[in-house]
């Protein structure tokens, strides 16, 4: 019976271990790649297989592998200068972390077709990935976009009565 205890307590550790490890490489995409601009850290985190799920993806969708994080970091790099990303909330359970956050930046550079409007902008989003043996190999992006095209003034605010 106590190596059966000891043994469920080593599992539950180990897997609480496990999942630190996967919110925190969630972190590094934010932190590390966003917003320091250390692509060498999507190798780090991502699988070669990893895929993005993103409802704002150009057509054909992001490149695969750690290539998608770097191309996806270097849009919006490209478009916020000073980009900077509070992580307020991470949640993990099994194979995924759910990791919700707001953006800070100023419109100052080309985003998507769009010319650069030196607003500034204010973002939130969620995002979740899933893990095998430590690395990402699936995202799915969520953010309001709206808001964004709002603050750019590519898209008017909505007039209130």
């Amino acid at each position: 019976g106590e190596h059966l205890m000891y043994a469920a307590q080593n599992g539950a550790q180990s897997t609480a271990q496990s999942l630190e490890r996967n919110k925190a490489a969630a972190r590094r995409w934010f932190q590390d790649i966003l917003v320091q601009g250390r692509m060498d850290a999507a190798d780090e985190i991502c699988a070669a297989n990893h895929v993005i799920h993103d409802p704002h993806a150009p057509a054909g969708g992001w490149p695969d592998g750690p290539d998608g994080l770097k191309v996806v970091a270097g849009v919006f790099r490209g478009g916020f200068g000073d980009l900077q990303i509070a992580v307020e909330d991470q949640i993990a359970e099994g194979d995924k972390v759910a990791t919700r956050w707001r953006a800070h930046a100023t419109h100052s550079g080309t985003l998507m077709g769009i010319p650069a409007t030196g607003k500034p902008v204010t973002v939130t989003g969620c995002n979740v990935t899933r893990f095998v043996d430590g690395k990402i190999v699936e995202s799915w992006f969520n953010f309001d976009m709206l808001t964004l095209l709002q603050q750019v003034g590519v898209v008017p605010m909505p007039e209130h009565a």
